[in-house]
């Protein structure tokens, strides 16, 4: 399989997305983006999903394909690059940064799947993927040649509006009796859209619930989460690089974690600026009586630079991996510890910023209060709950290991 992608050269009309050849291009690339996204930050809220034309620029741009597999028409940067991107991204707007990091991250496990299922999805380098890890509903069942899913239902399927396809994660039970864990592959055309998605922050991130109500998925569409989390995919030998061939859950949610830090570092922004403005205009007296303010900002602004620091050392140690490379349970328990960790660090070091601002902060004008909104969303995330990292990584620290029935399967949504 192997997928020409030539910025000069269309298919159907389109123009294929740019290859983006390191990672000084790519955050070049979203430089030159930002300002159009920033401004169109108030329309995504209002319209409950991220803009056509934001997605379209993000396309071109060739963002989507950081973590797409050069033969699949992608870059091949790597989770460190993503998250970097991701973070400017959300910087300007959060509910945009996110949708860019569920949709560029999927093509990642895209890669994972049958060389004829990627064949599918990469022979349209448009094409984006969206997923739900548990979709709920009735449970899908072995057929003849694959899967049929009836009266599935999920939510929180962000990004859904502009994907052509869905990667949904389903128990089936084979014909010994025995529960397996598997993740299909989807096409868009299979799949309802509720448009439920009424939420207090991340608005724009357009996470509506899905329903299958009858799809059959071949075999080639499908692949066990057990082969995912030990790094042996079907897909896995089909590309040169070792992050293809790392174990689910020592990587994922890698891809979701650069909307936390660009949110709080708008949110930072924000509230330099606005302090700045208030200053300025007193008496030295009175400016230094707002010192307690300058001291959270710097406080947020030690917090944010030391939690962006320490996720992409581990993304870099993901995109750096040998070949062969597996990590232990502690391991993977200490990177689903930084996660946790940093999501609520960041969290709190918002809420900081919004506290210092008063009572001008609760207004719906206020910038200032959708940073808030939106950080307190995305730390929302179940893949960044510290109550269930954080004793996961003490129990593997103490070597008592996981609770008896733990870890049969990702417990992360998208």
């Amino acid at each position: 399989m192997s997928i020409k992608t030539d910025t000069v050269n269309t298919i159907v009309g389109q123009e294929i997305p740019r290859v983006l050849a390191s990672r000084e291009e790519a955050l070049a690339a979203v430089a030159a983006l930002c300002e159009r996204i920033a401004a169109r930050a108030e329309q995504t809220e209002k319209n409950r999903s991220v803009p056509e034309e934001t997605i379209r620029e993000l396309t071109d741009a060739g963002l989507f394909g950081i973590v797409t597999p050069r033969m699949g028409g992608g870059s091949e940067l790597g989770f460190a690059t993503l998250l970097e991107v991701q973070s400017e991204i959300a910087s300007a707007c959060a509910s945009t940064g996110w949708v860019y990091g569920v949709l560029a991250g999927h093509t990642w496990l895209v890669a994972l799947f049958s060389e004829k299922a990627q064949a599918e999805v990469f022979a349209d380098p448009r094409a984006l993927v969206a997923s739900l890890i548990r979709f709920g509903g009735e449970a899908p069942e072995r057929v003849e040649g694959g899967f049929r899913w009836r009266g599935g239902r999920g939510r929180f399927c962000s990004g859904i509006d502009h994907s052509q396809w869905v990667l949904l994660g389903g128990t089936v039970t084979e014909d010994d009796g025995t529960a397996e864990q598997w993740y299909l592959l989807v096409h868009r055309s299979e799949v309802e859209i509720v448009d439920d998605w009424h939420a207090v922050g991340l608005k724009g991130t357009g996470s509506k619930s899905i329903v299958i109500k009858d799809a059959f998925i071949p075999e080639h569409r499908a692949v066990r989460f057990a082969d995912l989390g030990a790094g042996r995919a079907p897909g896995a030998e089909l590309h040169m690089g070792g992050l293809y061939r790392l174990a689910y859950d020592s990587v994922w949610p890698l891809s979701l974690a650069g909307a936390v830090i660009g949110a709080a570092r708008g949110a930072l922004e924000e509230f330099t600026a606005a302090t700045s403005r208030r200053l300025e205009s007193l008496p030295p007296l009175l400016q230094a009586s707002n010192g307690p303010a300058l001291a959270r900002l710097a406080k947020a602004a030690a917090q944010i630079d030391a939690m962006a620091g320490l996720l992409r050392s581990d993304a870099l140690q993901s995109d750096n991996a040998s070949e062969g490379t597996v990590y232990t349970p502690l391991d993977k328990a200490r990177r689903s510890r930084n996660l946790a960790f940093a999501a609520q660090q960041l969290r709190a070091s918002v809420n900081d910023l919004y506290e210092s601002a008063g009572g001008s902060g609760v207004y719906t004008s206020a910038a200032i209060q959708r940073w808030w909104r939106d950080v307190n969303a995305a730390a929302s995330h179940v893949a960044f709950t510290w109550d269930l990292a954080s004793v996961a990584y003490g129990r593997q620290a103490t070597g008592i290991g996981a609770l008896s029935g733990a870890g049969t399967g990702p417990a992360v949504r998208s």
